[in-house]
């Protein structure tokens, strides 16, 4: 290459630095006036402030109330993200998984023939791993204890193991419903509602935040004119005028953005979709638990009602409970009559007063 060419090369890039730096020195020196207007507003300095459409304020309130609906909503149900959001957290657990994990791999390592095997080895996935879910746990420790009671030779131990492995297994399959209710949750809530997020309400706050760039640009010219000499009053006039026609203009491109995007946001069927994802997790849930308690040993519903049962009969009838007629106490319940502390008769209340 030339040096002729070389040096008209670093001109053309010289020029066109020039011209970056130009640009956005302009841009800067344009928005110096604007930010002191903010300032000014915020601190109370200014009281002649262009009012917005009615529309337009309509509009970005109904904006404001879904955005904050939605995070509100994900700060709770983002917990569906994690797996492990109901699983009792132990240190124990996870460091003696971690013992077993490379124990196993020493042990494979030991038996490894050459450097590509143990390579392998290394580089191999660990054992399957149950999800750290509360249900997993109680699934796993009643497998556990169900094979502790099998060692022991009597009939109720082992009719207690039976059932343990029973209770295992709907735990199991209680906790794979679970799972499932947070995939749905995942992909058909949380993820619709970052969506809208990120691009339908993002969209509106950025038309909104040139409507306002635009009304702050337009009042500062408003004032400067006002307090403008004579010899420049034409000038900032025709600036005057050029600000009202682009925050006018920009002003009914924001309405027609939030009222597309309004029009394309709809919370019902998202929360129809997590109700109906809870809904499922829950009767599913409920299906197996009662399935398990069906012929359960020692249950005899007439002689024995659960405490739940009765809990529902007294809350149905809004009846206190009475205290044992055994006890004795020295205030009144609602609904009953005091009883004495003594076994002596009371004494009547009333005095006989001295005649005058």
């Amino acid at each position: 290459m030339s040096f002729g060419k070389f040096t008209e090369g670093l001109s053309e890039r010289f020029q066109r630095l020039s011209t970056t730096v130009s640009d956005k020195a302009q841009e800067f020196s344009q928005g110096i006036p604007t930010t002191h207007r903010y300032m000014q507003e915020k601190l109370g300095h200014v009281t002649d402030i262009s009012e917005m459409p009615q529309e337009y304020i309509d509009l970005t309130t109904k904006i404001d109330a879904i955005k904050l609906t939605y995070n509100h909503f994900l700060q709770v149900t983002q917990v569906y993200d994690n797996e492990s959001y109901d699983y009792p957290k132990y240190i124990n657990e996870s460091i003696n998984e971690f013992s077993k994990t490379v124990g196993s791999k020493i042990q494979e390592l030991t038996r490894a023939a050459s450097a590509h095997e143990a390579h392998s080895i290394l580089s191999a996935p660990g054992p399957t791993k149950d999800p750290k879910t509360l249900n997993y746990a109680l699934s796993r420790v009643s497998l556990v204890s169900s094979e502790c009671m099998e060692h022991l030779s009597t009939h109720d131990d082992a009719l207690l193991a039976s059932y343990l492995m029973k209770y295992s297994d709907t735990q199991s399959r209680v906790a794979q419903a679970r799972l499932h209710q947070d995939s749905l949750i995942q992909t058909h809530f949380n993820a619709r509602l970052r969506e809208d997020i990120d691009c339908n309400l993002k969209r509106a706050y950025k038309v909104r935040k040139d409507v306002e760039n635009k009304r702050l640009t337009y009042d500062a010219s408003r004032t400067h004119l006002e307090k403008a000499r004579p010899e420049k009053e034409a000038q900032l006039r025709v600036q005057t005028e050029t600000a009202e026609e682009e925050f006018a203009q920009a002003t009914e491109n924001a309405i027609v953005v939030m009222q597309e995007v309004i029009a394309s946001t709809n919370f019902m069927p998202l929360l129809r979709e997590l109700a109906a994802a809870q809904c499922s997790y829950h009767e599913n849930a409920a299906q197996r638990m009662r399935g398990f308690l069906s012929n359960f040993p020692g249950d005899n519903d007439e002689e024995q009602p659960s405490l739940s049962s009765q809990r529902h009969t007294v809350d149905q009838h809004n009846l206190p409970i009475p205290p044992p007629s055994n006890t004795k106490t020295s205030s009144t319940s609602e609904g009953f009559p005091a009883i004495s502390l003594s076994d002596e008769p009371e004494e009547s209340a009333t005095e006989d007063k001295p005649l005058l």
